[in-house]
């Protein structure tokens, strides 16, 4: 099933490009948030394989993404949490009767994760966080966070690198190499994304206890740019209704992994579950 275009009006005049996938009558509807650098079209086979399970898939590309304005790689998070809204309000209204879910992948878990806890969420039925960044894998030093906090207040725009290498995805080495070659993705990250990401890592992790609706976590235990063991810490502090899956030896990109029709089976099967 191919996808569809359209363009997401924002609250503060841009319109960001989207994609849908939906079978007929769907079960359920997932609004996707993708993670840094990439964009939606590198979600076409989760969403086929969600179509097939009854759920059709609506994404966006972010702010600085993909086919959508903006400086790549620069976003606040106030405008982030009113894009997932302004996502949520347009799926709803091509469909009407179908619970609504969001799903997050890396960046996209972290948005996704304080939207949750900050906005209303009474309208979605459940939700996903796939490899969240809550936390790092690895420690930025002393130098690295002051001076990213320095040039967020003087500087929020500016960009460098993310250091993220294509074979931290998965261990199925085509993932990295059509990554590499996918004009698309881009490798920015700006000094004030990666100051409020740190911090709304920090407050979802504090705050996870508040969660109020049903949530899946996702990690594979050899993910070198996320740590699954903050994904752990959440699900402990979350309520009775969170479900977390650690898949052993996997990477970054779980659903991108040689096994990924297994961990999309597990997503698909817990949605159609929750949806009831």
């Amino acid at each position: 099933m191919t996808g569809t275009d359209f363009l997401l009006d924002t609250l503060d005049g841009k319109q960001l490009y989207g994609m849908s996938w939906t079978p007929p009558d769907p079960l359920a509807v997932v609004c996707l948030i993708h993670g840094i650098g990439e964009h939606i079209g590198r979600y076409q086979h989760l969403a086929h394989h969600f179509n097939e399970s009854g759920i059709a898939l609506y994404g966006i590309d972010l702010r600085g993404h993909g086919h959508s304005p903006g400086k790549k790689g620069h976003a606040r998070s106030i405008d982030l949490w009113n894009d997932v809204e302004s996502l949520m309000k347009y799926a709803r209204l091509q469909h009407l009767d179908s619970p609504l879910f969001l799903y997050g992948h890396s960046w996209g878990g972290n948005i996704v994760s304080n939207f949750l806890l900050r906005r209303n969420s009474s309208e979605i039925r459940g939700a996903v966080l796939s490899s969240p960044w809550l936390r790092l894998s690895f420690e930025p030093t002393k130098f690295q966070l002051l001076l990213g906090k320095w040039m967020s207040k003087v500087h929020p725009s500016f960009t460098q690198s993310n250091n993220l290498l294509p074979e931290y995805l998965s261990r199925d080495p085509s993932v990295g190499e059509a990554y590499l070659n996918d004009t698309l993705v881009h490798t920015r990250i700006s000094a004030g994304l990666f100051t409020e990401a740190v911090a709304n890592g920090v407050y979802a992790l504090d705050h996870a206890h508040q969660l109020s609706v049903p949530l899946l976590i996702m990690h594979g235990t050899d993910d070198s740019i996320t740590s699954y063991q903050a994904s752990e810490e959440f699900a402990n502090a979350a309520p009775i209704s969170t479900d977390l899956k650690l898949w052993p030896d996997m990477r970054h990109e779980t659903h991108n992994e040689y096994n990924r029709e297994e961990v999309l089976d597990f997503v698909s099967q817990w949605m159609v579950r929750t949806a009831v």
